[in-house]
């Protein structure tokens, strides 16, 4: 049975059972009866005393209450509590009417667009770091401009790593110019081969994020983007820039391409090549996903995408084409 419903202890309750099989005996020989120590022998008898469950006016010569009277009047306290708090719960329907009518009021108010303006290089950091540890599924980008500075290359990597770590999918579009710093070239290097798409388009563009496809956080000035940003959550428009996505998306070319292009065979990152050959010897996508280091996901994504390059029919056949190409 379990009294400490009623605010008695484990500890607590083994000395007020010692104390009821021995009565009249001091807190001294509670230590060489029981194994408690002496703070935890001081702190229970404290509390069996608070509930006038021990009596210690004489240390020496402790008195416990009996059983029916200390336990039924502490029974009937906590009776007591838990009805004045049944009470409380109940007046709080009392609460629905103001509330509905505040529901009330806010469906007949004027709807306002769900933009949230945020000022400052600092702020915008901060949030879009909250967007991208909360998302879930993917990340979208458009960046028209050069490279990213040295720092934010060394912010932007650990948190596309956990990204795609994750089993999310980062895809984002860069401007040629991009590329012609070195530093930017390996970091969208190091982005592909973890599991991320980048894409290359020379066509103007507007700087841009979506996060799962719900949030949109564009410059107030796309001329200064140091500015500030608007978070755009309203559905309507999110629709409408991630239309515009997926179109810059589809026209722009891929990294690989891009920077090596070949007719013989295609150029593939150390994670494509890593999944070739698992595909034909892994039994479950779990497995393969682990012997790689990746999430299921990010593998499963990446077995579709070779598949269809390959025109291959199952993961087998994909292996066995990718030898012969000479992929792998």
């Amino acid at each position: 049975m379990d009294i400490s419903v009623i605010g008695v202890s484990a500890e607590a309750e083994e000395l007020y059972r010692y104390f009821l099989r021995h009565r009249g005996e001091g807190i001294g020989s509670v230590r060489q009866a029981l194994n408690l120590d002496p703070d935890t022998i001081e702190a229970a008898a404290e509390v069996l005393s608070r509930l006038s469950l021990l009596d210690l006016t004489d240390r020496h010569r402790v008195v416990a209450t009996e059983p029916r009277i200390g336990i039924e009047r502490l029974v009937e306290q906590r009776l007591n509590q838990l009805n004045m708090e049944i009470r409380r719960v109940l007046v709080a329907r009392d609460a629905i009417a103001s509330l509905v009518e505040d529901q009330r009021h806010g469906e007949n108010s004027t709807p306002v667009l769900d933009i949230e303006r945020v000022e400052g290089l600092d702020q915008v950091r901060q949030r879009l770091d909250d967007l991208g540890f909360f998302s879930y599924k993917e990340t979208l980008c458009l960046h028209p401009g050069g490279p990213l500075s040295r720092g934010a290359i060394e912010t932007a990597l650990p948190l596309d790593t956990r990204s795609l770590r994750r089993g999310l999918a980062v895809k984002a579009v860069y401007h040629p110019k991009a590329l012609d710093d070195p530093f930017m070239a390996a970091y969208l290097r190091d982005v592909v081969s973890l599991g991320g798409q980048i894409h290359i388009t020379e066509d103007p563009m507007d700087r841009m994020l979506i996060f799962d496809r719900s949030v949109a956080v564009v410059p107030i000035n796309p001329k200064e983007s140091s500015r500030g940003a608007l978070l755009v959550r309203e559905p309507g428009l999110v629709s409408q820039l991630v239309t515009y996505f997926d179109g810059v998306w589809q026209a722009a070319t891929d990294l690989r391409d891009f920077t090596e292009p070949s007719s013989g065979a295609p150029l593939l990152s150390d994670l494509e090549k890593r999944v070739l050959a698992v595909m034909a010897t892994a039994d479950k996508d779990e497995i393969a996903a682990r012997e790689i280091d990746v999430s299921v996901r990010t593998y499963r994504r990446y077995v579709a995408d070779l598949m269809a390059r390959l025109g291959a029919v199952n993961r087998f056949q994909a292996a066995l084409r990718a030898k012969e190409e000479n992929w792998i």
